[in-house]
């Protein structure tokens, strides 16, 4: 019979009083908090055995399936022998629901803080690890070797987190069969983008709102929801995945977003946070700027990223599989933008659609269209709705727009124009 979780904590509490959970989560708190606790809401992993003591023999021992099940092949492969036996020994000892984990090797009591961090950002498949956990103690040689792990307060019985992990792996299985047959990598990467930002609302009003659980169950998420969401998906469908965390607009939280390797051999972000913003209140809006572009144009308006102790941070360097770059709607000059405006129309009278997006390299330029394009009356968009109209038999009848101009320096040149139909 299954033990409830609230009796084996109250027994752990008589022996070592454990911390209590930090309020704010990883995107929340950018301080770690004091006597290294950690404030990531993460999951756990695969153990089937536990170590015994001997660092190269346990790692050996071990169950590695949370590899794969986290999507963390490209960091795992970058860790040396002695931080995968540690790792492994955390993440199993979670996959179990285990309270206390004593590791082979331990941590330096000035690195426990980040090794704590490390984990919990590791942990993406199980969302039922708690918002902190601790070492304690600290051995003659000065390594932190013993961790206590508390879970969500949601969890009553173990049955309770096995469900947890059953949910949320149906849901990943499920969207990735949905992708249709004959996609191209590029729209596979695109469909799950879309697929997550419209079927999510960012929120943390819900019970595992810091998890992928949050974003592909209970359909609220905060960033970090968001970005583990992504990385899962993106695993699942077949690519190679990382994750990073820095600061967003925000240097009072902590922002995560992700990195995808496609077959060109290129790295590139996909921020599907920045995707929702919830100042639109379109429910089918997706702002494309942070589909698969460079460092370099993610840090125009994102302040900081991290780089980590463990592993080498991907770097994104080309642009080449941008939405906008593939798309065709990066112009250089008015009459590419006309051009891209009078296709992008014609798409929107085939599917239904009603967004426009052009992107250009000044705010010159931007100012040019915006007054050609959008403002004069009689000619730019006017002239290609009349004339869309006429050849697909669309009812469009005006348009609205806004300018998100810049200088390159610190935010992109964007022109997005909305369609309006004739009920």
């Amino acid at each position: 019979m299954m033990k409830k979780f609230a009796a084996i904590i109250l027994s752990l509490c008589l022996i070592l009083t454990m911390l209590s959970a930090c309020g704010d989560e990883i995107d929340n708190n950018p301080t770690p908090p004091a006597d290294n606790s950690v404030t990531d809401q993460q999951t756990p992993e695969n153990p089937d055995s536990q170590p015994d003591g001997n660092g190269g023999d346990a790692l050996s021992e071990l169950d590695l399936g949370f590899v794969y099940d986290n999507g963390i092949e490209y960091i795992w492969d970058q860790l040396d022998d002695e931080m995968k036996t540690d790792v492994a020994q955390v993440i199993n000892t979670i996959k179990n629901v285990g309270f206390i984990c004593e590791l082979s090797y331990g941590i330096p009591a000035d690195e426990s803080k980040d090794f704590l961090t490390f984990i919990s950002n590791l942990c993406m498949d199980y969302c039922y690890l708690g918002s902190s956990f601790t070492f304690r103690d600290t051995d003659d040689d000065g390594l932190k070797d013993t961790l206590y792990l508390q879970y969500n307060e949601n969890i009553a019985y173990e049955q309770d987190a096995l469900n947890i992990v059953t949910n949320l792996n149906a849901v990943l299985d499920s969207v990735v069969s949905s992708i249709p047959e004959g996609l191209s990598e590029w729209e596979r990467a695109k469909y799950l983008y879309e697929y997550l930002v419209l079927s999510t609302d960012y929120s943390d009003e819900a019970m595992y709102p810091f998890t992928a659980y949050g974003a592909l169950v209970e359909h609220r998420a905060t960033c970090q929801g968001y970005a583990e969401a992504m990385h899962l998906l993106l695993h699942r469908a077949g690519f190679e995945v990382c994750y990073v965390r820095g600061h967003g607009d925000d240097t009072a939280q902590i922002h995560k977003w992700n990195y995808v390797k496609l077959s060109d051999g290129q790295w590139y972000i996909l921020d599907p946070t920045w995707a929702d913003p919830a100042d639109v209140p379109e429910e089918d809006y997706i702002n494309y700027d942070y589909f698969l572009i460079s460092d370099e144009a993610i840090l125009l308006n994102h302040k900081e990223k991290f780089y980590s102790s463990y592993y080498t941070t991907p770097t994104a360097t080309s642009m080449e599989q941008s939405y906008h770059k593939v798309m065709g709607y990066y112009c250089e000059s008015y009459d590419e933008a006309y051009a891209a405006a009078q296709k992008q129309v014609e798409i929107c009278a085939d599917d239904g659609k009603r967004y426009i997006y052009l992107r250009f390299p000044t705010a010159e330029l931007t100012e040019e269209v915006r007054q050609e394009l959008c403002l004069k009356k009689g000619a730019g968009l006017m002239t290609i709705l009349k004339d869309v109209n006429a050849e697909k038999g669309s009812n469009f009848t005006e348009t609205s727009w806004k300018v998100y101009p810049g200088d390159n320096q610190t935010s992109p040149n964007t022109i997005i124009i909305t369609l309006k139909r004739d009920e």
